[in-house]
């Protein structure tokens, strides 16, 4: 997570490397004597599109579509067009209907038989307030390189602001694994709304808090996925189950890269359990600068950064045991998984992450292990948040596509 949590994690599409980073977003990372985009003698031109369907008020129908007409030339130079989205969803919290805005980039060219197949994309940690959805922005925040190198491979894409980030009306549930799936999953409603022929087929794909939707979405995917077929998972770094950052805290053992992320959960927590004092958690400079710490990085205050680097462990520390128990509860409640996916997952993680640690991912691993999971997970010895080398990743979404057989781990291990 870069900005507030500096990751970068290496992803191999087509032949170029990229990287995630800008909170788990990508930044381009190109082998020496690459070119620095993608040669075409002439971008194609997309297909006519059909007519969308607007209205209705089941999860995913579509609100309103509107084309992003600065988009990044990452994708513009591709022939692929990017549109706005807003679209129905489910809040995890409450159950309720809920409005989300996203984007969606078609490629440029003919369709395969049977129209695109969709990969929809789970993006970082942006921020937790209504500025910091990516697709209000032409670099999508940091998500442009890796949603045109998916087109270029040939998926349509779909990404989801998640809740709360990018329209008002709702606050944003951060961590909340259940709201982030139901998020994922109606993105792709939402993208065949807009383009009725596009595939029924999609693959779920993120990194970071983006690898946690991911993975959410093939968690619920059994009991809200009616209509699709999920071919597979990919979840880099997962964000997965952070329920040992509330003793972390309380033994003032976090790595400054959790911090933010602890801030940002209790944020939202404090409006999904308005009984919890906010107070109970932060103290210092955490509570004297509070709402300027939360403050979108980019495109908020470019002073976060350095605000970020005043802040002391002891700022944050629960005041009372019960306090540490009540949030490692309710990290606890918005941890994966919650029941057996019925679609394959890869999942990497690295052995030197500060955010995610190693331990925590093994965690809910063994859990999804214990639950059956189909899973093909890798640790990455010595390899951190910021240069996990995810390079099989894109070639095992294409091979779920092609219908070959995933390899689990878990039955390996057992």
């Amino acid at each position: 997570m870069s900005g507030r949590f500096a990751a970068e994690v290496g992803v191999v599409l087509i032949a170029a490397v990229m990287a995630v980073s800008c909170s788990q977003q990508p930044p381009i990372v190109l082998p020496p004597g690459a070119p620095t985009a993608p040669v075409t003698a002439e971008a194609p031109s997309p297909e006519p599109a059909p007519a969308s369907n607007f209205g209705g008020s089941a999860p995913g129908s579509l609100i309103s579509a509107e084309p992003i007409e600065d988009i990044a030339v990452d994708i513009t130079e591709l022939g692929a067009t990017a549109t706005r989205v807003v679209y129905r969803s489910t809040s995890g919290v409450t159950g309720e209907p809920t409005e989300v805005s996203g984007t969606v980039v078609i490629p440029g060219g003919t369709a395969p038989e049977g129209g695109w197949p969709i990969v929809s994309y789970g993006h970082g940690t942006t921020g937790v307030l209504e500025a910091c959805g990516p697709s209000r922005y032409a670099n999508l925040l940091g998500s442009a390189p890796i949603i045109a190198a998916l087109a270029l491979n040939g998926f349509a894409v779909t990404m989801t602001d998640y809740q709360g980030l990018g329209l008002a009306g709702s606050y944003h549930p951060y961590l909340d694994s259940k709201t982030f799936g139901y998020n994922m999953i109606d993105a792709v409603r939402a993208a065949r709304n807009f383009m009725p022929t596009l595939s029924s087929r999609w693959a779920a794909y993120g990194v970071s808090l983006g690898g946690m939707a991911a993975w959410a979405a093939s968690d619920r995917n059994a009991e809200y996925g009616d209509g699709l077929e999920l071919v597979g998972t990919a979840a880099m770094v997962p964000v997965s189950d952070m329920t040992g950052l509330a003793d972390a805290a309380a033994n003032e053992t976090m790595t400054r890269a959790q911090y933010p992320l602890l801030m940002y959960a209790l944020h939202t927590l404090a409006i999904s359990h308005p009984e919890m004092n906010l107070d109970d958690y932060r103290s210092g400079f955490a509570k004297e600068r509070w709402d300027d710490l939360l403050e979108c990085v980019p495109p908020g205050s470019l002073e976060v950064p350095e605000l970020q680097t005043r802040l002391q462990a002891s700022d944050l520390k629960p005041v009372s045991r019960e306090a540490t128990d009540r949030l490692r509860g309710y990290l606890s409640e918005m941890a994966l998984p919650k029941q057996r996916s019925t679609t394959p997952l890869l999942v990497m993680y690295g052995g030197e992450d500060e955010l995610i640690l190693e331990s925590w991912t093994e965690k809910a691993l063994q859990r999804a292990c214990d639950f059956g999971d189909v899973v093909e997970y890798e640790l990455h010895p010595g390899e951190g948040h910021g240069n996990l080398d995810s390079s099989r990743s894109m070639p095992w979404v294409k091979s779920m596509f092609a219908g070959q057989r995933p390899v689990d781990t878990c039955e390996l291990n057992r």
